[in-house]
């Protein structure tokens, strides 16, 4: 046995992990109840049933969503096979479109066949599945561009959809204003026609990262209300138009019971809601004809509408590198994908998106390096199915073997901050394109110190509040009035939580009212916002391991929750935390 793991402890292990990917909704399964109620004395009958029901339940998936498309119930849409950025297989110049000072990878790649095919392999696929080809796509990543538009038509692709950022950099500026987000465009190409349709991104990115904390009903009314504002943005005395688009399959993890609640408290608003239609993309699109022409379309995707996060990092760029080099020579030997189609499946697979994502200072996980063997396990396949050695460059590691930048990493030592500045002394935790860029966090024997710097252009405004709130060793809020820039914000306690149940909306309750004023607490906002709060003022002692999460608020309402992945976690130090983090 492997490590000499005991073959009863192993038992336990598998057959937790396949409990633990069972919706809860499944608890009720025969299969499910049986092991639940084993208490953990688990024999091989309750894995093996689990095995089972796993297998059951993921064979009826595809069924599932081919009737409900058939009913006319849903819409389904594909991606592109392997997930690439499009723009970027047909060439890497499309990334300088948007920023033009991006650098480059040193080998050139131009490959519009290979997007070619990955539209076609996903068309061709979701047919074999669904029975039918779909109508329209979701680029990987909301990628798009006007030679991507053009391949998409040709493929008979009727509409595409993407992120608001890429509509209005691809719009004159007469007409960037809100009634041109609410509706469906047409983009002509030399392929023909191909609809547009853009993402209302601010609700979006409140089911994707903002009500999971909110009761699900308060939820659902915020959604809907915030609806029904956009209605007089109907273009030319049209409905107005919102496309929702959120990775779908990402956030509903934070929800409770996996989203359920939420889903059903949102449905049954909308069925409700008379003034509120709910209608398929094609549906849309087919009621608005004629569509009016976008002028140009803009080359990026729905982050930052561009491509930072794939290309122009020296490890992304090298990772292109040595795609640029193995495609070079499949070509140079005459391969093609009829011919030596097991090769060029190994060099779609490495021109998936995620490779690329995962390289560089933009993500951070302890798994980068074996993202890393296994795209280069992916271009060894290629030489492999060719019959021919692969080069030896294929066993450098594209990482280099160090710490990324924008890793967590702990506090080592006290620091004693002038104004608050905390600089090397914290620690850093990098937020992906939201209104706070990174957060800070050190200490001192008496005080926690905490900094947060805006993204470039996202200062707080009047309206805006911060709220922390303790969740380890004791339950507890602090919130921050006041964060205008030059302003003196006012740091109130406002005790402790009541019930684990009233952490969704604990944030709206932080900015209502009641708290008395933190003694010992300072804040400061200028370019960056700077806190210090005594750890007497919360409660906290020598030696207690703390947990904590941070809100900034609008409104009144959660817009933001730092860090978006973890906790800020750090453990009360001693008279001997300097001494004990020495080392030559």
């Amino acid at each position: 046995m492997e490590r000499g793991i005991e073959p009863r402890a192993l038992l336990a292990l598998e057959t937790w992990f396949l409990l633990a990917w069972l919706d809860p909704t499944l608890h009720g399964e025969p299969e499910a109840a049986r092991a639940l109620a084993a208490g953990g004395e688990f024999t091989a009958r309750h894995r093996d049933d689990l095995l089972a029901l796993h297998r059951r339940v993921l064979a009826d998936v595809i069924p599932a969503y081919r009737t409900l498309a058939e009913r006319g119930q849903v819409e389904l849409s594909a991606s592109a096979y392997d997930h690439p950025i499009l723009p970027l297989l047909v060439g890497h110049e499309a990334a300088r479109r948007a920023r033009p000072d991006l650098k480059l990878p040193a080998e050139p790649f131009a490959a519009p066949e290979d997007a070619a095919r990955q539209i076609e392999r996903a068309l061709e696929r979701h047919a074999r599945a669904f029975g039918s080809r779909p109508n329209g796509m979701w680029p990987p990543e909301g990628g798009v561009s006007p030679e991507v538009a053009e391949i998409a038509a040709r493929a008979g692709v009727r509409w595409l959809a993407t992120d608001e950022d890429v509509l209005w950099k691809s719009l004159p500026s007469e007409l960037k204003r809100r009634e041109s987000l609410y509706r469906p465009w047409r983009f002509e190409t030399a392929a023909g026609s191909v609809a547009l349709l853009f993402r209302d991104r601010e609700l979006s990115d409140r089911i994707g990262f903002v009500y999971h904390r909110w009761r699900p009903e308060e939820a659902a009314a915020d959604l809907v209300s915030r609806l029904r504002r956009i209605a007089p943005f109907g273009d030319r005395g049209r409905r107005a138009v919102v496309s929702i688009i959120l990775d779908g399959e990402n956030c509903w993890e934070a929800y409770e019971e996996d989203g359920g609640p939420f889903l059903a408290a949102l449905y049954g608003a909308l069925e409700s809601a008379s003034d509120i239609r709910t209608r398929t993309p094609s549906d849309v699109i087919a009621a608005a004809e004629p569509l009016a022409a976008l002028p140009a379309l803009h080359s990026g995707s729905w982050i930052d509408a561009d491509f930072h996060i794939w290309i122009g990092h020296a490890e992304k760029n090298r990772a292109w590198d040595l795609l640029a080099r193995t495609r070079r020579a499949l070509v140079e030997a005459g391969s093609t994908p009829e011919r030596d189609p097991g090769a060029w499946e190994a060099l779609f697979a490495a021109e998936g998106s995620d490779w690329f994502w995962w390289f560089g200072d933009d993500h951070w996980t302890a798994d980068r390096a074996i993202f890393d063997r296994l795209f280069r396990e992916h271009l060894e396949a290629v030489y492999d199915r060719m019959r021919r050695p692969a080069p030896a460059w294929l066993r450098v590691p594209v990482i280099p073997n160090r710490p990324a930048p924008g890793a967590t990493l702990a506090p080592i030592g006290l620091i004693q901050p002038e104004s608050f500045r905390l600089g090397a002394g914290g620690a850093a935790m990098h937020h992906e394109a939201g209104r706070v860029r990174e957060l800070y966090f050190g200490f001192d024997r008496e005080r926690f110190f905490m900094r947060l710097d805006f993204a470039a252009g996202r200062m707080p405004g009047a309206g805006v509040g911060l709220a922390l709130e303790l969740l380890a060793p004791r339950a507890a809020r602090l919130s921050v009035r006041g964060l205008a820039p030059g302003a003196h914000p006012v740091i109130l306690e406002s005790g402790p939580v009541a019930a684990e149940a009233d952490r969704a909306s604990s944030p709206r309750a932080q900015a209502g009212g009641a708290g008395e004023e933190l003694a010992g607490g300072r804040c400061a906002v200028g370019s960056i916002l700077e806190l210090a709060v005594p750890f007497a003022g919360l409660g906290l002692t020598t030696g207690d391991a703390v947990e904590l999460v941070v809100y900034l608020l609008e409104g009144g309402q959660p817009v933001e929750t730092l860090p978006d992945s973890d906790l800020v976690r750090f453990v009360v130090p001693d008279a001997s935390f300097a001494d004990s983090m020495w080392s030559a």
